[in-house]
């Protein structure tokens, strides 16, 4: 494994910037090991769909921090050709002083579409793209002959290379690609240097990653090197059925975005319209969006992967996915822009102690 110690990443919001800020600079301070910003043309919601370009703001916040990693939660290889969003990438590690990651996904229909930025063969695409990547990151000179890209005598100067001793290098920015589906998790096994599926049942979750590092193994790799991280959804306060009423709506919007959790967790969802990786959610759509998650039953969220309640609770669903195998836990806390501060200092205080002390 690449670190036995439990690490915790803090993802959002998009806007605005001065509460990005404020959010990240107490969060490296509090204890927090990697910022993760969505990388969105336009968020999601109902009232608010505002959107900061990531890699810019994570720059800007790589200028103001001194050790919490920046990453993206997820990029994907559409909007930038992958020379260009290598060269990003670089240029945050570069002035990071080696603390970028980049996070990959196959994309999200609202991100393209009203853009008409083609979402066609999305895997396919994606693959080629880390393929490039990597080779940027690591050859000069080269030629690729591929399906949706070709380049000739491409290189990249300078590369994303920053010294982890006196005498070795780190040669390329790790690279935790968002998979659940069984060619992404070939992609992990592939090209990742980490692995982040999002609100995975913890029993999945160590079935998946075993397929994944069986394989890495088939691709010659070291399965032990791809860190398994996760992303959730939180909403933890002191007191548990505050924390869940506060939550319960917003929970059913976003597993209703995610159909497929529904129907794993053994509820059929009152419809797919409102699935958010190929379809189009709008304004517009959301009073119809927030009436049909109404018609979820409470259970489908008490038995979801969502992390509810106290920060006991917290710790307890936490520590099933530790027993599962992830060691990198990606939070995106559902608490409104102005008390994610406090939210995030609460987890601090009470949940990431837990884990830095026993592991």
């Amino acid at each position: 494994m690449a670190e036995e110690k439990i690490m915790f990443g803090l993802e959002g919001p998009n806007y605005p910037w001065s509460t990005i800020r404020d959010v990240v600079l107490n969060a490296e301070k509090v204890g927090f090991d990697s910022f993760w910003m969505p990388d969105h043309t336009v968020a999601t919601g109902v009232k608010r769909w505002d959107a900061l370009e990531a890699w810019c703001t994570l720059t800007a916040l790589a200028v103001e921090t001194k050790k919490i990693k920046l990453a993206t939660g997820v990029s994907d290889t559409y909007r930038y050709h992958p020379v260009v969003l290598a060269q990003k990438v670089t240029t945050l590690d570069i002035i990071s002083n080696g603390r970028a990651i980049l996070g990959i996904g196959i994309g999200e229909a609202m991100n393209l579409v009203p853009f008409g930025i083609p979402y066609d063969k999305p895997i396919a695409r994606t693959e080629e793209a880390l393929e490039i990547i990597r080779r940027l990151w690591s050859e000069d000179f080269f030629d690729f002959n591929g399906k949706y890209y070709k380049l000739r005598k491409a290189f990249l100067q300078p590369k994303p290379s920053v010294p982890i001793s006196e005498t070795k290098y780190r040669p390329t920015v790790p690279i935790f690609i968002a998979a659940s589906s069984p060619r992404t998790m070939q992609m992990v096994a592939k090209y990742g240097d980490g692995w982040l599926p999002a609100n995975m049942p913890a029993g999945e979750y160590a079935e998946s990653l075993k397929k994944i590092r069986d394989m890495a193994k088939q691709y010659g790799r070291d399965p032990e090197a791809i860190e398994p991280a996760h992303f959730t959804y939180v909403a933890i306060g002191k007191d548990r059925e505050a924390a869940r009423k506060a939550v319960l709506l917003q929970a059913k919007m976003l597993l209703l975005s995610r159909p497929k959790i529904i129907e794993k967790l053994g509820f059929k969802p009152p419809t797919y319209d409102f699935e958010m990786t190929f379809k189009l959610v709008f304004p517009d759509h959301a009073k119809a969006w927030v009436e049909k998650a109404q018609e979820l039953p409470d259970e489908v969220v008490d038995k979801s992967p969502y992390i509810i309640g106290t920060p006991d609770d917290a710790i307890g669903k936490i520590e099933e996915y530790v027993k599962a195998g992830c060691r990198h836990f990606v939070i995106n806390f559902q608490v409104p822009a102005r008390a994610l501060r406090e939210t995030s200092q609460l987890f601090a205080e009470k949940v990431i102690p837990y884990f830095k002390e026993k592991y």
